[in-house]
């Protein structure tokens, strides 16, 4: 019962935003892409600097067996990482391109989550 009780004044506190928030549903999946996109351009970083880590962790192990299969490990899961994000990348603006034609896409790099001056 007491969850109700937040969750009514919760609705009842963000009500107003609704109101502002009026306008043409391509807006909002615009910007749920954008969103989307700048999660995927993040998630893109972490598995290259993983791919890159394990590289270097691969290179410097030397005769060392266990720091060698670290470093495959690591370089198996950035290459994984890699693959996986260029798929959701692709499925990501293929069914907004399906549902919603006439959008514009575009590979999403560095500067679609930083502010522009």
């Amino acid at each position: 019962m007491n969850i109700w009780k937040y969750a009514i004044v919760a609705s009842g506190l963000l009500a107003p935003l609704a109101a502002l928030a009026q306008g043409e549903f391509n807006d909002f999946i615009g910007r749920v892409t954008d969103g989307l996109n700048v999660i995927i351009v993040f998630l893109f970083l972490v598995a290259t600097v993983m791919l890159l880590f394990g590289i270097v962790k691969y290179v410097a192990a030397g005769d060392d067996e266990d720091k060698v299969e670290e470093g495959r490990n690591l370089i198996i899961y950035g290459i994984i990482g890699l693959a996986v994000m260029v798929a959701l990348w692709a499925f990501v603006n293929v069914a907004i391109d399906f549902f919603f034609a006439g959008r514009d896409f575009h590979i999403p790099d560095a500067g679609d989550g930083l502010p522009q001056q």
